[in-house]
Parts: C-alpha cells; structure tokens; sequence
C-alpha cells in the first residue's frame, strides 16, 4: 500500500492525530476495506519522516476505537465496519460569535471596589490557605451564610438563621434545587403576569405546567389566586419585575392568608428592592410569614458585579429538612474564594457602605434619566414606577416617540425589553434598564 498524504508539520495539530485521522477517514469512507493490511510501523515512519512512535501512537488510538486491530507477528489490519450512512459534514465557514455588548446592561462601572476585593480576595488566600484546598460546604460557606442572615435580617426583615441559607452561582440554579426538591408533590407553578421571564422557564424545564396570574397596579390578583390550581407560587412582591409595582401591606396579607389556607408554598424574589429612592426597603413577605410558606431568594449580581456569581436562598422549615436529606445531590456551584471574600467583606462593614454608596450613583442616574426622558418628549410618554430598582416602564403613547427612542437607543448600543402588559388599552411599554449607563453620558445620549 502506496500512502500518498504530507503532514502538515507547521499547524499545530499533534503529527500522530493527523496520521490516526487520516486512516480513520480512509476506514469511514471505504477506501481501506476489511482485512486490509495497513503500512508497518517502520516502513510508513520512514516514508513520512517521523519516529516509530509517531506512528504507534497513531496506530494504538485507531485499535483503541475499533478501527483497526493488530495481529502479533503479522501487521495492523482493517476491521470490519457495519454498513452505516456515513455523513461527511462539510467544513464549516467561522463565524464571528462575539457577544453584542450593551452599555446598560450591568452594574455602574465606578461603583465597584476592585481594590478593596482585591485585597480581601488575597486576605483570603493568605489567613484561610488551610480551607481553600477542598471544594467547601455543599450548602455554601458558612462565615457568608452568618453574614447574609444577619444582613438580611436587619434590612429586609428575614426570619432565618445561617442554616436555613442556600447559596449558589445564580438564581436560576437556586430554582432548580426547589423544583428538585417539590416536584413529587407539586404539577403546577403560578407565576406573574407579565413576569420575570427566565424563572418562568426554569420551571418548564422541569417540567412543571405553569399557570400565569396577571397583576394589577398593587402586584398579583389575589381574586384570582383562588381560581388557580398551582401549589407553588413564584413571586416579586417588594419590587414586581418589570412592572416595578410595590405590593401594599393589605395585598401581602391577602396573599400570605391564601397560601396559609390553600398550603402554598411560595418564592419571593427579592432580586434588588433594596434599592430605594424615596422611602426606606419594603420589608420582605418572608418576614411577616416568619418562614412557614415563604421561600426567601436574593442575589448579589445587581448589588456587586454580575461577574460575581452569588445568588442566595432561605428555606422553609419543613423545606430545608428536605434538603438536608438531599443535599448530596446538588454540588455547590458558586466559587469558594468569592464566597469567603464576600463574606469577609460583608463581616467588616464594607457591604453596607457600598449599598449606601450605590443608592447615590442610581438615585441621580434615576432621576436624570426621567427629567430627560419628559423633557424630549412630554406627553408623549409615560414613565411608570422608577421610585426603586433599576430599571424604569416607558408607556410609549405616541408612534413617533416610539421610532425616536428606538433609534435612540438603537445607536448608543442600549438593549431594552418589549413587555406585554396583558391589556389593550395602554401603549406599548419598554423596559429601559439603566444601571450600565455612565452618568456622564446621559444628556448627550437624551
């Protein structure tokens, strides 16, 4: 057999998988049929220039897969493939797969320390070296799950303790834990109306039907909730996304009464009304349910960097034995080293002076913003909610202030979101998320 392939010595690739990919191509293809002999080790190392062990190697991957086999005293022989359809993918052109980037998207580029995590981060590396060996406490590190208990205690009225705390890398990963953990007893899920979008498909890919609720200006329908045949209800009542609604003491009760008499077991999303303007963080609906039906879910993406993937969650009593019972099947996705930072960071005060300081940098990008926004276009709009969170509603009365923004937006590389209010007798409405965009560009871009 006369082998007339050249290597290509200058790309890179290992010599022995350009030769093992050329006989495998050879094999799939039939131009080396069964019982074929193929080149000996010595005789094909000499004709293409390269050591004998080149061409074992290549040789030993090829019988390793089935390819071929080797007969003591006799050579590498060809084996028999069943007939099979064989599909020669062409060579694909590449594409350039670089993400769009948005300037709005993320958190204040100079609201973030890096200094001050940079100098916990080798704290860390320096005083608990001992600890950083191992892949950490399934349930998350203990020293945050203490300093998110007392934080979120003090400032959102959570009633829990560091055992009841969950911690992973997103809260889309923390939903799937629950829906691991509910769904032998548990079909259908209620959610809000318009809601948070990829809550709603977590729990579709955990095959649970889901049974949306609509909200009114006061957050879910409570004369609804009682129509509904759910046993889980996901919620955002202290800042409703995206919506931007805060749901009153009265409605909260309503809500905490159904799922009392109905045994409901509900997730309050509480992903960042801690970020208020005008009036103090609403307490949370976990708080006034003291943890019976109330599962309590944070997260410190919007709050830091979303480069940071921290998410948390507080358990229910009956809920966090389930856990414990389970827990070996779930693995700890959120880095040990940014946890212990964290928690090092919260545990010296710094957390909340970084909040304190956000408040400022949003609430004057909050304000500027919306003073922009009626200036240009009046009547035009209207903008609802935007006294917390960080993003504004745009009810776009008009066609022309709907292609104006668009064009605005369009051209500064902001991305926003098309929201369906479930009603016909409002314009169309926008999310604008506004957290990104350097104040210093706000007049120019409105």
């Amino acid at each position: 057999m006369i082998d007339r392939f050249i290597l290509d010595k200058k790309s890179g690739e290992k010599l022995y998988l350009q030769i093992y990919r050329h006989y495998k191509n050879e094999i799939m293809s039939g131009k080396i049929i069964k019982n074929e002999k193929l080149p000996s080790v010595r005789g094909l190392a000499k004709g293409l220039n390269v050591s004998k062990i080149t061409i074992e190697s290549a040789y030993n991957q090829l019988a390793a897969e089935g390819y071929i086999e080797n007969i003591p005293r006799k050579g590498y022989f060809a084996v028999e493939l069943k007939e099979y359809g064989f599909k020669k993918i062409p060579k694909q052109k590449r594409v350039n797969q670089a993400k769009k980037s948005y300037i709005n998207t993320g958190v204040d580029k100079d609201s973030f320390d890096f200094k001050l995590w940079r100098k916990l981060y080798g704290w860390v590396i320096r005083e608990k070296k001992d600890e950083i060996f191992d892949g950490g406490d399934l349930q998350g590190e203990l020293l945050l799950r203490q300093e998110i208990s007392r934080f979120i205690s003090k400032s959102r009225g959570v009633y829990c303790t560091p055992d009841q705390i969950v911690i992973g890398s997103g809260s889309q990963y923390l939903l799937g834990i629950i829906s691991g953990l509910i769904r032998e007893s548990t079909q259908t899920v209620i959610v809000e109306d318009p809601g948070f979008v990829h809550a709603r498909q977590t729990f579709e890919d955990y095959g649970f039907e889901i049974e949306p609720v609509s909200v009114d200006e006061e957050g879910i329908r409570t004369d609804l909730l009682y129509e509904t045949k759910g046993n889980l209800a996901y919620l955002s009542p202290s800042h409703q996304y995206p919506m931007g609604t805060v749901m009153p003491i009265k409605r909260r009760l309503e809500v905490l009464n159904w799922a009392r008499e109905k045994d409901i077991l509900i997730v309050e999303d509480d992903y960042d009304s801690i970020i208020r303007y005008e009036t103090e963080p609403i307490p949370s609906l976990q708080g006034l349910d003291e943890g019976e039906h109330v599962v309590y879910l944070g997260s410190f993406s919007k709050l830091l960097t979303p480069s940071i993937r921290i998410s948390y969650m507080v358990l229910t009593r009956r809920l966090i034995e389930t856990y414990n019972q389970n827990k070996n099947r779930f693995t700890q996705t959120a880095s040990k080293l940014e946890q212990l930072t964290l928690g090092q960071l919260m545990k010296e005060g710094h957390f909340e002076r970084h909040l304190r300081k956000i408040n400022k940098i949003y609430y004057k990008k909050n304000i500027m913003i919306k003073e922009r926004l009626k200036k240009k276009f009046g009547d035009q709009i209207t903008i609802i909610g935007g006294n917390s969170g960080l993003h504004l509603i745009i009810q776009l009365n008009t066609q022309r202030a709907k292609e104006e923004l668009e064009n605005i937006f369009c051209a500064n590389d902001i991305l926003t979101e098309k929201i369906d209010s479930g009603t016909g007798n409002v314009g169309e409405l926008i999310l604008l998320t506004y957290s990104g965009i350097p104040l210093d560009t706000i007049e120019a871009i409105l």
